[in-house]
């Protein structure tokens, strides 16, 4: 049987790990006389997306592979990296954060994949073609519910390659590969010893990452018998957003007022317009405190002056005197002014997470018999991660409610200054009280901190068999995995912190009334049946610690209001699978191949929340536990019915491959799940491909289990003023919006501040569906040495999604449907002045009800050969010259639409975030022990919001509408040289041209870290 350029391209891609274009991914090679040698001689071997064993390894789904030697040219310390570089990948889970980002209590520093944008719980992650243990905690997780894989516990001096299949997977893999699979394929029957070191230097925030790792392997006893240790150290230090001028360049999009504002023809504020403001400050509260009359501080809106029209606050260095409060320039916001003494959030927030990681390795195989092989592998990794801070400790505004209301004194508190008294008395004509709104950053930061432990061991055998004529491979192994993490949240006892400030004379000096008043405690302690002790959550009588709240806290003070609020949890993996695969019949065009497998899996997850941080907090206890067990049974074929010496004119080849998977989920119910393929080649230099599959993904633990807990969150409110005429049918929302009373020129506060609510899980939840299609074309003309092209058409349709409705999806349901009042409507309440109430705002849960559609074409081009035979140049370069590899990929989205109801459609497709066109570039050029490589990584420009309808929506700092953000070009430079045949140097420049975000794109939170330099080396023994 001929093989074709086209198929020996692809063999000895996927087969040997060939790079053939070292710039990036290889997954078709040009060295037609070299791969045609290993193509001739490659045995059956499996690829990601079938469990069939094969010489044909022409894949029916597009397969992007990274291999060891891109990684190791790049210095790549983390695979998170390495996978970002490829265009419609995401990371869901990083330490990378966007601007007031909050930080996730039990996932700081983790990394999971998210294939498409379609969330991370529907990108099913492998390693060597088996699933891995999950570290996403049910609660306070950093990724979506479901059982996504932190990466950087996959150890990258081990990886052999990785392949990410695109769409679907969940007929050979099991439940939730909705998007894709993900698989992490390492080395094994590794022999020799590596060392490796590499350091990273983020310029403009003077930071340093460290990373070491080493690689050790052997046979023993005749060489049947093969071990692998792998070990790696990675040091990441954290920065903060302070440390990084385009944090610190803050940008908006605020109403504006007066002169800032645009007109229309009679001189009239046109509706719904928002301009760029710089440096945006909140100016409901101040972090040496804000203080008023009144419990509001609406300074945008003139609310909480003083009689003269003055705005006052406490004096930063704490010596109880007021000074004026400088409002900045006020804007239609009722939270933000641009400039002022309001809370500067990038005083506070970090903007990448830091962590300590070492990560142990174990491989081994051992050949028991000549058709009996045993292995192992083996896992034991740690790390320490810390979030330094997302927001002050504590707030006090009147935006807020319960805890974090405004503070209400006396003008008689024992701290407070006589002339500062005096003052207030002035203007309240007489003895009173004042509110104070603050930012407790003499508090502290809402420090985070995760220690993380994953263990995980899979003990396997394989072999082989005869049946018939025919020889079967068989394998069954049993894995077991386990991933725990202990957090600490560095919280305010609000109990403490009240008594601390509630303070009056005791002997002559000023004391907490918890020390010396009678009883004081007797509401703090608890008592009763079960009870075996009684003490007062405020300590011991006489422990309690006096906090002037007028200035800073000493450490004594923060010793006591202060204490870690610590969190456990536990996620547990059991699989047992075996399969076998082999050939069933001989036929014209080649054998009937087959593999047929039973799998069991369990999944167990538990969350443990500190009962101090409850007591403490006066939250719910989120405390949750759950388990399920899916037992799967599955079957492929892979059936050729045209070979290319049947000589059939325009069939060169023809072949269909189908799966099939019966999943028995005992909390999701059963499903079935399946895919069709369809592989053909007209003539040898084309081929077409075509999958279709229908796939699911089962519930979560926490989607399952999750008891009712209060959750805070933001709410943006379509009846307000900048909303009111968007949406899928702004005149229905703004029909609705008058129907249920809400003014004209509403502002609502919940987009700016955080309103209460509940949500919990629902046993009842079924597995989410989805369909998935993939259209394909690869050409690499013989004719055109070193040349190849594809293009894939992507479709995937996703229904019963679990959503959890959000304050903003609840709203909009209620108010973009046709059928109003509906029962959304009653899932939220409005206050006298229709604003979303601070505390028990809206109710919500998980739900199989979202709708999910997405479409995109991804395209690759890639051209490799010696420069002295590259077309047009060559004739005029020795054949020494070296060698120059070009690659580029582009991603063209075509619908990235979402529901969450059913019924409000929303498509992001085009927008700033979600654009239409990804793509980069890469050149590689190798002379002899040089290599060098130049990357150009694309982000097509895009809409700022493509629910706007008015010109005049959007105007930048100069009053100029516009509608667009720009695109972005990245650019990175690097190489290595062999100082001999053992060691190795490298250097990288990421961000070349030092790029800097426009103001339009910080208004959007789009920053740099600026110029990235990095430095390692490899030294194999």
């Amino acid at each position: 049987m001929k093989i074709n350029t086209l198929s020996s391209s692809i063999k000895a891609a996927l087969a040997v790990s060939a790079t053939i274009a070292a710039v990036s991914p290889a997954v078709y090679a040009e060295e037609q006389d070299a791969n045609q040698a290993v193509a001739d001689k490659v045995e059956r071997i499996e690829v990601t997306g079938s469990r069939i064993s094969r010489v044909d390894l022409e894949p029916t789904q597009p397969i992007e592979t990274i291999d060891s030697e891109y990684i190791s040219k790049r210095g790549t310390t983390n695979l998170a990296s390495v996978l970002e570089e490829v265009p419609g990948i995401a990371l869901a889970a990083t330490a990378n954060l966007s601007s007031n980002e909050q930080a996730a209590s039990q996932g700081v520093g983790q990394s999971t994949v998210n294939l498409y944008g379609l969330g991370s719980q529907r990108t099913l992650t492998l390693v060597n073609g088996s699933r891995f243990v999950s570290s996403n905690s049910p609660v306070g997780g950093g990724s979506a519910p479901g059982s996504q894989v932190d990466i950087n516990n996959i150890p990258v001096s081990l990886i052999e390659r990785v392949e990410v299949v695109k769409v679907g997977g969940a007929p050979v893999y099991g439940a939730d590969a909705v998007s894709g699979v993900v698989n992490f394929i390492l080395k094994t029957d590794y022999e020799g010893a590596e060392f490796s070191a590499d350091v990273t230097n983020y310029d403009e925030a003077g930071k340093y990452d460290k990373s070491f790792r080493g690689l050790f392997g052997g046979n023993f006893n005749e060489d049947k018998g093969n071990l692998v240790f792998s070990f790696e150290y990675q040091d990441q230090k954290s920065i903060l957003a302070s440390e990084l001028p385009s944090w610190v360049d803050q940008w908006g999009g605020y109403t504006p007022l007066g002169s800032d504002a645009v007109v229309d023809a009679d001189g009239n504020p046109v509706a719904g317009q928002r301009r760029l403001y710089p440096n945006g400050r909140a100016g409901i509260l101040s972090n040496s405190g804000l203080i008023t009359p009144g419990p509001t501080a609406v300074v945008n809106a003139g609310l909480g002056a003083w009689p003269d029209g003055s705005f006052l606050q406490f004096d930063p260095s704490g010596n109880g005197q007021l000074i004026p409060f400088n409002t900045g320039t006020p804007t239609g916001n009722a939270v933000w002014s641009s400039g002022g003494d309001g809370l500067d959030l990038a005083e506070s927030n970090t903007a990448r997470e830091g962590f300590e990681r070492y990560n142990f390795t174990i491989s081994g195989n051992y050949k028991l018999t000549d058709d009996v092989n045993m292995s192992v592998l083996g896992f034991f990794n740690s790390s320490d991660a810390v979030n330094e801070g997302y927001q002050p400790n504590k707030y006090s505004s009147g935006l807020f409610g319960g805890l974090g209301a405004a503070l209400k004194f006396d003008t008689d508190y024992v701290y407070l200054p006589s002339e500062t008294r005096n003052r207030l008395e002035n203007y309240l004509g007489g003895p009173g009280e004042f509110y104070m709104h603050k930012a407790w950053t003499s508090l502290g930061k809402r420090k985070i901190t995760n220690e993380s432990d994953v263990r995980s061991i899979k003990i396997g055998f394989d072999g082989y068999f005869e049946l018939g004529e025919n020889e079967w491979k068989w394998d069954v192994f049993y894995q077991q995995g386990v991933s725990k993490i202990f957090s600490q949240d560095f919280n305010i006892n609000e109990n403490r912190f009240l008594a601390a400030i509630d303070v009056g004379f005791n002997n002559g000096a000023i004391d907490c009334k918890a020390n010396y008043v009678d009883g004081y405690h007797d509401k703090y302690t608890t008592s009763g049946f079960g009870v075996t002790e009684t003490q007062s959550v405020l300590g011991e009588v006489g422990k309690c610690v006096a906090y002037n709240p007028f200035g800073p806290a000493s450490q004594e003070v923060l010793d006591y209001i202060t204490y870690p609020a610590m969190g456990y949890s536990r996620v547990e993996q059991d699989i047992l699978q075996a399969f076998t695969t082999g050939d069933i019949i001989e036929l014209p065009a080649g054998y009937l191949a087959a593999a047929f497998g039973y799998e069991r899996r369990t999944e167990k997850a538990s969350f443990s929340e500190d009962g101090t941080n409850v007591l403490n907090s006066g939250l719910a206890n989120a405390s949750t536990s759950g388990s399920y067990t899916t037992q799967d049974l599955f079957a492929e074929i892979s059936l050729p019915l045209v070979s290319s010496d049947m000589d059939i004119p325009l069939v060169n080849t023809l072949s269909v491959d189908a799966s099939f998977r019966r999943i028995d989920n005992d909390s999701a119910g059963k499903d079935n799940v399946w895919a069709v393929g369809l592989n053909y080649q007209p003539i040898s230099d084309l081929m077409v491909r075509a999958n279709y599959s229908e796939t699911v993904r089962a519930p979560s633990v926490t989607e399952l289990f999750l008891p009712v807990i209060l959750d805070s969150q933001f709410g943006t409110d379509p009846c307000d003023i900048n909303n009111i005429d968007k949406g899928p049918s702004p005149a229905t929302r703004r029909a609705n919006c008058e129907a249920a009373g809400v003014p004209d020129g509403y502002k609502a506060v919940s987009g700016n501040a955080s309103r209460v609510g509940t949500t919990g899980g629902n046993v009842d939840l079924e597995s989410e569906k989805a369909e998935g299609l993939n259209i394909g074309l690869v050409y690499a003309p013989e004719w055109f040495e070193g040349f190849s092209f594809k293009i894939d058409y992507i479709k995937i349709d996703i229904e019963d999604a679990i959503v959890d409705f959000t304050l903003t999806d609840i709203l909009n349901a209620c108010y973009d449907s046709t059928n109003y009042p509906n029962e959304f409507c009653g899932k939220f309440r409005r206050g006298a002045d229709f604003q979303i109430p601070a505390d028990k705002a809206f109710e919500s849960g998980y739900v199989n009800a979202a709708l999910q559609e997405f479409e995109t074409y991804e395209y690759e081009v890639m051209f490799k050969r010696p420069l002295h035979q590259y077309p047009l140049i060559g004739g005029l370069l020795p054949e020494n010259s070296g060698e120059l590899g070009i690659r580029s990929r582009l991603y063209n989205l075509k619908k990235d639409a979402k529901s969450n109801t059913g019924f409000d459609f929303e498509d992001n497709t085009g927008e700033y975030d979600n654009p239409d066109w990804l793509g980069d570039l890469r050149f590689d050029y190798t002379l002899e022990d040089i290599n060098v490589y130049f990357d150009v990584e694309y982000h097509g420009e895009g809409n700022r919001n493509n629910d706007s309808t008015n010109f005049y929506d959007y105007i930048d700092q100069n009053g100029n509408p516009y509608n667009k953000i720009q695109s972005q070009t990245l650019y990175t430079l690097g190489g290595s040289y062999y100082l001999n045949d053992n060691a190795v140097v490298r250097f990288r420049v990421d961000n070349l041209f030092d790029w800097y975000p426009s103001v339009r794109e910080l208004s959007v939170a789009r920053y740099t870290y600026g110029r990235v330099f990095s430095a390692g080396f490899t030294y194999k023994f």
